[in-house]
């Protein structure tokens, strides 16, 4: 490691990848959404393009190196290895997603008796989530194997897989039909599970957005889009955002909050979530026919990259829509 190569095993290493392969593959990857087994052919074509079936395919090893290369160089960016968490005690403890800076956050940047804000400037403060599906984002019904959990364990986008499908259970199966019966307006939810839904295991995904476009919390959707689905990605939103139902501290209960869903009736309706549809769309393709937690932890690093890339830009918004406004 110190020669800046990484082992391909832990036990009796006989290959290695140079960090620099690893940092070019993570950046193309989440930026041209294309899969290591691509850009493993790559590199066998760039050693030999005629003979290529005689380089050593490197696939199967690479793929267990890049995934845990993600996960190190995450709990790094995020700041766990040098114990940042002691500094957000309302965030859960050993947190790797990267959050809306803009967003209220009493004690990160909501200080002083904010709680005193007249309550007709209360909304310039409130917190505006929106939530919505994407049945791109699925996942095959295939072999996959049940140990593979997520390296989060649920301290990212997605909930802790055993709690999530615990909670599922105790609520039974609902079909698409029968949940669409009770509204005109969903109809669209049974088609999307009858047709969308053929031969997945899972339909796809719902996201909790907030109304910066950064992405809070992701739920999975087994038949269709149900409340239960939506449910448990806005409870994993709040609760890793710091306002769980133990949350108190900073006077964080006042801070109020504007739902938002563009298929379910009983919220107002907003279209925000679908500007990161276009790039998980893309991601779709392959993590389709992933195991469930390589899936997972595929979609929790292009989460953090775009909220890394809304983060960037969110400055220069921020200057553009004040000086359309003046």
């Amino acid at each position: 490691m110190q020669a800046h190569l990484f082992p391909g095993s832990t036990a009796e290493p006989i290959s290695a990848f140079s960090f620099s392969v690893l940092k070019e593959y993570d950046l193309h990857t989440l930026q041209a959404k294309f899969g290591a087994y691509d850009y493993c052919f790559s590199l066998r074509r760039l050693t030999d393009n005629v003979f290529t079936h005689l380089v050593n395919d490197p696939y199967q090893t690479f793929m267990r190196v890049a995934r845990f290369w993600r996960y190190m160089d995450s709990r790094i960016r995020m700041g766990q290895e040098h114990g940042i968490s002691r500094f957000f005690p309302h965030r859960p403890n050993g947190f790797l997603m990267l959050y809306c800076p803009a967003c209220s956050d009493p004690g990160v940047n909501m200080l002083g008796e904010w709680w005193r804000t007249p309550w007709f400037l209360r909304h310039l403060i409130s917190k505006r989530v929106t939530f919505d599906g994407n049945h791109q984002a699925n996942q095959f019904w295939k072999n996959t194997d049940p140990f593979d959990k997520s390296l989060a364990d649920g301290l990212a986008y997605f909930p802790e897989t055993t709690k999530y499908l615990a909670f599922l259970k105790s609520l039974g199966h609902i079909s698409p039909e029968e949940f669409a019966a009770h509204c005109n307006h969903v109809k669209v939810i049974a088609n999307q599970g009858r047709i969308q839904g053929q031969n997945c295991v899972k339909t796809g995904v719902v996201n909790t957005q907030c109304d910066h476009v950064f992405v809070m919390a992701t739920a999975d959707m087994q038949n269709g889009e149900r409340y239960a689905n939506v449910d448990a990605s806005a409870h994993h939103a709040f609760a890793m955002y710091g306002f769980g139902d133990d949350k108190t501290d900073n006077h964080r209960d006042l801070v109020f909050c504007a739902d938002s869903y563009d298929a379910n009736c009983s919220c107002c309706v907003n279209k925000t979530a679908e500007y990161y549809w276009v790039e998980l769309n893309q991601v779709g393709g392959y993590t389709r026919q992933m195991n469930n937690g390589h899936r997972e932890d595929t979609i929790i690093s292009h989460h953090n990259d775009w909220n890394w890339r809304k983060t960037v830009n969110l400055g220069g918004s921020f200057f553009v829509y004040l000086f359309k406004k003046h």
